[in-house]
Formats: structure tokens, sequence, C-alpha cells
């Protein structure tokens, strides 16, 4: 009867805060205006005519394409990218409902945790695929307890998960090779509960294999094009700068604390002051040996945390060094296994497994690591704080506001020109135009093909004699969209009209000037 009650309350508890969540993150996400990684998405599942369309063209985005088929269906019910939004949103809200409802933690913690930095804003309200990673992890964590009773459940997930980010696809490698690791360990020691029949064992092994085939099919398809342009350098030599500057990025994962400006993303407020700045790098082989510590009694848990979180840092290091959307992989980690943990075997100093205890048996180490993580998910809801009050208030990309003054002046149907070109696929997504012409790469398009042909600037006399082109080509007008001004010798020049100018973004790339190329 307790437990039925105790079940029942959870319950409502869960759906009291996923309710909340939903209406602090539908107003905030109401003000957020996408920028351009959001409006790539949407643009390449738009664009695509078929799936063999999708995944040519996401060869140059150097992610798995889960997210892009989720949003092709979308796609064909409206051109506005805001359905994106709503349904980003909905993944959050379910990734919270699960977390408050499952996980093994108090509920300040689950609060804390659930109006965070990365739940509440960088996976919720920025519409990009890491909110699918973390809907997975949290519905591996869920199902963890029965990982022997229902294998192919967390066989699905995972090769799920591979498919949302290089990121999550690390993730799922630390996972799959700890959990291989594990069964071949208990396939001997057989503890209670963990028995597996003959009959059971046969899926067992069919989660593994369709683990490793969607690893497998991950990485196919993050192997780049030879005509790649973008993160196309490995770094294999020892930097001790770099080594250290990678290293710091535990902390900015664990304590994302944004600095309450306009320019608030990516920011962190702690390494303003010079104490932290001292104090980081010991901090940060704090924070993993505090992660080592939890779980060094259960090799499983253990192998998942360190596995992943020196796989992430290794990518930080030879591949791309990334933002704070990144480097929350490493604070997911941790949340993994500190969910996870107490359902793992512990091998004693006898050496033979014990079972893990109830949470009635909670032992003193436990407690103090109980302490310390409502106090780094304190942190984490003062980042989230800070994250959607700096959003709200300010306009996060000026794309948005430039899309629908083209509207409202009935400019939308004029050719255009746009530099610099992912700075200006906003706006194409906003207005729901199906290409404008950009000079990088010269081509017309609507979503960026990050190749070698358009790696190099373009001056801005280059920009306005494509536009002059284009002018004469249709005997047409010709928009130009520029996220910077043009000199007043050049609008002189070219007869350029000046149509409107705005500024005071966020992201200080997508600050817009509209000029007019008067019809030949």
């Amino acid at each position: 009867m307790n437990s039925h009650c105790t079940q029942r309350d959870n319950a409502r508890y869960a759906l009291g805060l996923t309710s909340g969540f939903l209406i602090l993150g539908g107003f905030t996400a109401f003000h957020h205006e996408m920028w351009r990684d959001e409006i790539q998405a949407w643009l390449l599942a738009r664009d695509s005519a078929s799936l063999f369309e999708l995944f040519a063209h996401l060869k140059y985005e150097g992610h798995p394409g889960l997210w892009h088929l989720c949003l092709m269906p979308l796609s064909h019910i409206t051109t506005s990218p805001i359905i994106m939004q709503a349904f980003h949103l909905f993944i959050a809200g379910t990734t919270v409902y699960l977390f408050a409802r499952y996980a093994p933690f108090n509920r300040l913690q689950k609060f804390l945790c659930c109006f965070g930095y990365f739940a509440l804003y960088e996976y919720a309200i920025v519409a990009r695929n890491y909110a699918l990673g973390l809907l997975f992890i949290t519905l591996f964590c869920v199902l963890f307890r029965e990982r022997y009773k229902r294998p192919l459940w967390i066989g699905g997930v995972l090769f799920l998960l591979a498919h949302t980010s290089v990121h999550a696809l690390i993730v799922t490698i630390a996972i799959g090779f700890a959990l291989f690791c594990e069964y071949l360990y208990l396939r001997t020691k057989q503890p209670a509960g963990l028995q597996t029949s003959p009959a059971d064992k046969k899926w067992v092994w069919l989660s593994f294999a369709l683990i490793g085939i969607g690893i497998l099919t991950s990485i196919a398809q993050l192997k780049p094009p030879p005509n790649t342009g973008f993160a196309i350098d490995w770094k294999f030599d020892y930097e001790t700068e770099h080594f250290f500057k990678v290293l710091k990025l535990i902390s900015r994962a664990y304590l994302p604390i944004p600095k309450p400006t306009r320019h608030f993303w990516n920011s962190q407020q702690l390494e303003a002051y010079p104490l932290f700045q001292t104090l980081q790098m010991p901090l940060c082989f704090l924070l993993i040996l505090f992660g080592v510590g939890v779980t060094c009694k259960r090799p499983t848990a253990l192998l998942i945390y360190l596995t992943a979180t020196l796989g992430l840092l290794a990518f930080f290091y030879v591949k791309y060094y990334g933002s704070i959307r990144h480097h929350g992989f490493l604070f997911l980690t941790f949340l993994t296994v500190a969910w996870i943990y107490r359902e793992c075997p512990e091998i004693g100093t006898d050496a033979q497994l014990k079972t893990a205890p109830t949470d009635s048996e909670e032992t003193r180490p436990e407690r103090a690591f109980s302490i310390i993580l409502t106090l780094i998910l304190g942190c984490h809801f003062i980042g989230g704080v800070i994250a959607v009050s700096m959003d709200t208030r300010h306009i996060f990309s000026c794309g948005k506001q430039t899309a629908e003054y083209i509207k409202a002046q009935g400019m939308q149907e004029m050719p255009m020109v746009g530099d610099t070109d992912f700075a200006a696929s906003t706006i194409v997504g906003y207005l729901e135009k199906a290409v404008i012409y950009y000079p990088r790469g010269r081509r017309f398009g609507s979503f960026i093909r990050w190749d070698s042909a358009r790696t190099a600037d373009v001056p801005d006399a280059d920009v306005i004699e494509a536009a002059k082109v284009l002018s004469t080509q249709t005997s047409q007008p010709v928009l130009i969209i520029l996220n910077r001004a043009v000199s007043a010798q050049l609008q002189e020049r070219y007869r350029l009209i000046n149509v409107a100018h705005f500024t005071g973004s966020t992201i200080s790339d997508e600050e817009f000037s509209l000029y007019q190329m008067p019809a030949p």
C-alpha cells in the first residue's frame, strides 16, 4: 500500500513539475529567436526531396540524421520552423517527466535539475538534435534496472541514441562497452536478480548486436566527403595550453553559470573571478575524482564514467573544441552514472558480487554525495534562471526580426543575395523562402553545404556585383542581405538603396543590414 502511494505521489509530482516546466519553457521559446544552427536542420529536412537526398546533404553536417528524420514529416505539415520549436519542447517535456518520475534523486534535486541550465535552456529552448540525446539517455536510465529482462528495449534505445549526435555516439560506445564487460563477468558470477535463461541469452546478444549496428551505422554517416570544408583538421600533437583548455571544460559543464549580459550564451561567469581562475584546474581534477570515487566499487558505472568522459575530452582535443551544448555531455555522463550506479553490481573486498543496497541503507559516503550533487545542481539552476532571463530580455538572433520586416514591406518575393551565407540562412528559414543566391560557393540554395567551395570570404564589392548580375538577369531589383554594413563609397558607386539595419542580438554575427540593388 505504501509503495502504491509513493508511486502515485511520484507521478503527481512529475506531472506538476512537467507542467511548470512546459509553461516556463513555452514562454521562453515564444520569445526565443532561432539562429542558424537551428534553422539549418529545418532547411535540410524541408528542402531534401527524399531520404537519399537528405543523407547525401548530411555528409557535410558532422552529425547523424535522426533529428532531421524527425523534422521531415513536420516540414510537410507546414514550412514554418515554429513547429520545430513546439516539437522540440515536447521532447524536452517528455524527458523532464521521465526524470521527475523515475530518477532516484530527492525532489529538490529533481527540481533543480529540471530547471537547470541544460534541461531548461540548452536542450529545451535551443532547438537542436541534443534534446533527443538527453531523452534517450533518460530512457536508458529508466530501463537500466531491467536490462536483462528487457534487453531489446535497451538495445533499441542505445541504437537511437547513437544516431542523435556525435557526442551521444561517444556516450553510447562507452555504455555498450561497459554493459558488454558486465555481461561477460556476470555469466560466471550470476548474482541474484540477474540470472538469464538460455532463451534470454539469445535476446541479450541480439541487444548487443543492435547496439553495435547503431554505432557502426552512425559512424558511417559521420564520414565526411573529400570536399568537406568544416572542421577538417585533427590535432594529435601534445600542446600543454590546449590540453588544459580542454580539461577546464569539466568545470564549465558541471557548473554552467553564464554571464548575465546580452552575450550570455557560451559564457562562464565564474571564470570572471580571479579566485576561480586559480582554483579551476584543481577543481576539474577534484570533479573527476569525485565521479570516480562515487563509482569505484561498481565497475559498470565506473567504466561508463571514465570511458565516456575521456572519450569526450579526447574528441574536444583532437577534433572539435565545441561549445557549451557539446560540453554538456560531460555532465550528462556524470548524471547518468549517478542515476544507475546503485543498480550496478558491487565488487566487495572478497571479490564477490553484491546486490545494490536499498534506499533505506544509504551509506555516509552516499549522503555526502547527495549533498555535493545538490550543490552542483544548484549551480545549474542559477545558470538556467540567468539563461532564460537573458534570452527573454534580449534578441537572440535578428534573423526573425529581419524576416518579419521583409514580409511587412512585401519584399519576400524579390530575388535575394545573402552573405555571410550561414547568417543569411536564418532569414531564409523564417521567410519560408525556397532559395536565395549565396556568393560564398557561387550558388543558389537555402541550407548551407559546408564544403570547400565556400570557405573563402567574399568582399562586399563582389557580393554587390553578384546582386548586379542577378538584377540584370531577372530585370528586377535585388535585395542584398548582409550581416554587416556596407561602406558609403560602395553604396554610392552602385546606387544602393539603404533599406534597414537590425542590431542588438546575442549572436553578434546575426545582426543584419538590408540594401536594394535597383533594377537595370
